[in-house]
């Protein structure tokens, strides 16, 4: 397999945390990542709060139009908050551009309890508990 995403349920805080290990360099990969997610996602059978972990995540510049249509389709689809941590430079821009492009998410935190304390408090102040 060209990558993977390692997935994690923090069942007390009900959120998903994923990993990717990843250099998307192709349009099959965007196709293969996409359905790594909707495959462990679509198990909850309702949207979810996430956390990607991108350490180890790379998007080649020629490919970052394609995979910004597959990340927005997981992000307004499958979850309701999200936050990514450790992103470099280049998958940030990426992720800004679809986000602004196609109305997703783009929010970012230092740490993964950043992330987790974020998320909490985007659901209180939705009134979500």
């Amino acid at each position: 397999m060209k990558g993977t995403i390692d997935f994690n349920y923090d069942a007390d805080n009900d959120i998903v945390i994923a990993t990717p290990h990843w250099k998307i360099e192709s349009k099959e990969d965007c196709v293969i990542w996409y359905n790594q997610w909707v495959d462990y996602i679509s198990q909850f059978n309702r949207k979810m709060d996430a956390i990607m972990i991108l350490n180890d995540f790379y998007v080649k510049a020629s490919y970052a139009v394609d995979w910004g249509q597959y990340r927005v389709k997981i992000i307004n689809e499958y979850t309701r908050f999200s936050y990514r941590v450790n992103q470099n430079l280049t998958t940030g821009i990426f992720i800004k551009n679809s986000g602004i492009r196609y109305n997703a998410s783009t929010n970012e935190a230092n740490s993964l309890d950043a992330a987790i304390e974020a998320i909490l408090k985007d659901r209180k102040e939705e009134g979500i508990s």
